[in-house]
């Protein structure tokens, strides 16, 4: 039995889905050692800080990538030999590192103003911001680009490793950093930046060394300014994108502080589980809806949609309530700071997240069957709203404000999804009703309980391991008896 099981483990694991579910775990394992590393050794306000310089960091990624990971890729997945491919992107690289020169030269004259806008409590000058995140930019920017560039040449796989071998890297200077005892901001972003430039370095030895071997040929028209021209629109469209997943980061801070944002993007990341889910079950379903969209076969698509759906909403559900419900002594043990409001931010944050991942099929089938410009209009029209929304909403509601924001945002998004993919044939829901209404009234009714049951059972003096424990092991025992009780129902509602 355990032979048989440790087989099927190991098969799924050197498999394409394995390596992949690998990769997210191994990016959202980083923020659980990161948080409370940086929170219990230098304070909640150090990490608040570090979360506000990442998505400042973040946000600039689209700009000085200027859309090059899609069409200079798009242009090397064209290409039938692979000579030209490593010209195009070495050109791309270095057209990111001219931009990130020149975001530095701006940030040098406007660092001190940024500072003290963003309310960076763990910052002093305005000079560090200026050189820490154009590098990190440029880092962010370029290993994207080289896992857009492999996937562009059928290497889905080597894209995994470096992902991989990125975290790897990674945990690696960060335990050095802790051995010799230097643990700082500064550190922590130093530790990072190096593990990235090795992953890149060893990723770009094997283009290097096509180049050396088959000499840099003349090009008929590579056309790298006409490319990056073209690329305007994604530079929107990654914006838009950062705007809807870590622009709330630096609203929270310019309002908040620091450590509100500690706590605010420690809440995000206990939601983060549900998104790791969705990674590998939705990397699946993209290659077949196109199938079924080339058969012509819509029927095929739909069932196949609602099939991942369900599978991916009886994974999260009961992960959002958890989440939910063990919000406040989670995120006082990661942060080693007392925590308990933060409840409905999470939950509202949380439904936004379940929003955007559930919709992901009428997503993917629209792309499918269209060019994708309406929907990218679309998609920077809805992410921007929402975050004009939440920065609107911050002062008047806090926290609840902007994930309230968020979650209107990713619903209009939603909305538009479900409407477009109908409209080109799609034909109703991408979840079976019965089912999905069974699954969400299970889950609320299982956090209920859950709730009460706590509440009468410790108070405020009970320390928050404890209750993270407790809370974790009731919730377990009620949705496990529930489900099972409510098994043959589900089995009947899917035929």
């Amino acid at each position: 039995m355990i032979n048989r099981l440790l087989t099927k483990a190991i098969t799924f694991f050197s498999s394409d889905l394995g390596i992949r579910f690998m990769a997210e775990a191994a990016t959202r394992a980083g923020g659980f050692v990161i948080t409370p590393l940086l929170s219990w050794s230098l304070g909640a306000i150090v990490f608040g800080s570090y979360l506000q310089i990442m998505s400042l960091s973040f946000a600039f990624v689209p700009v000085v990538s200027a859309g090059l990971g899609f069409t200079v890729i798009r242009r090397i997945a064209g290409t039938r030999g692979t000579n030209e491919a490593p010209t195009l992107l070495l050109t791309a690289i270095s057209i990111v590192t001219a931009l990130c020169l020149c975001l530095g030269l701006l940030l040098l004259v406007f660092g001190e103003q940024l500072v003290s806008l963003l309310v960076l409590d763990a910052l002093k000058s305005g000079l560090w911001l200026a050189v820490a995140v154009p590098v990190l930019a440029w880092l962010f920017a370029v290993e994207a680009m080289i896992g857009e560039y492999l996937r562009a040449l059928i290497k889905a796989r080597t894209s995994l490793y470096i992902q991989l071998a990125s975290f790897g890297f990674h945990m690696a200077s960060l335990a050095i950093v802790l051995l010799i005892d230097r643990l700082s901001l500064e550190t922590a972003f130093l530790s990072l930046g190096i593990a990235k430039l090795i992953v890149i370095a060893i990723a770009l030895a094997p283009v290097l060394l096509n180049i050396k071997k088959f000499g840099v040929k003349q090009q008929r028209d590579t056309g790298i300014l006409r490319i990056a021209v073209s690329g305007a629109p994604f530079m929107l469209a990654g914006l838009a994108e950062w705007a809807a997943n870590l622009g709330d980061r630096l609203i929270v801070g310019r309002f908040f502080g620091s450590e509100i944002v500690a706590h605010y993007g420690a809440g995000i990341m206990l939601l983060s589980v549900i998104t790791a889910l969705g990674a590998p079950i939705w990397w699946l379903l993209f290659p077949m809806i196109a199938g079924g969209v080339g058969n012509g076969n819509h029927d095929e698509c739909r069932q196949v949609v609602k099939y991942h759906t369900m599978l991916f909403a009886e994974l999260a559900l009961p992960v959002l309530a958890l989440a939910v419900l063990v919000s406040n002594p989670s995120i006082s043990i990661l942060l080693n700071s007392p925590v308990t409001d933060m409840q409905p931010v999470i939950l509202l944050a949380g439904i936004a997240i379940l929003i955007s991942q559930l919709t992901t099929g009428w997503e993917y089938f629209i792309v499918s069957v269209s060019a994708g410009k309406r929907l990218m209009s679309a998609t920077i029209t809805c992410s921007l709203g929402g975050f004009l929304l939440a920065l609107y909403l911050a002062p008047v509601w806090g926290l609840v404000g902007i994930a309230a924001g968020t979650l209107i945002g990713k619903l209009c998004l939603g909305l538009y999804y479900a409407v477009g993919a109908n409209r080109n044939g799609f034909g109703g829901t991408v979840w079976r009703t019965g089912p999905m209404t069974l699954l969400i009234a299970l889950n609320v009714s299982a956090f209920f309980i859950a709730s009460v049951l706590i509440e009468q059972t410790t108070s405020t003096t009970t320390s928050a391991t404890y209750t993270l424990i407790f809370s974790t092991a009731i919730f377990a025992s009620i949705y496990a008896i529930a489900r099972l009780c409510l098994m043959k129902p589900l089995q009947h509602l899917r035929t």
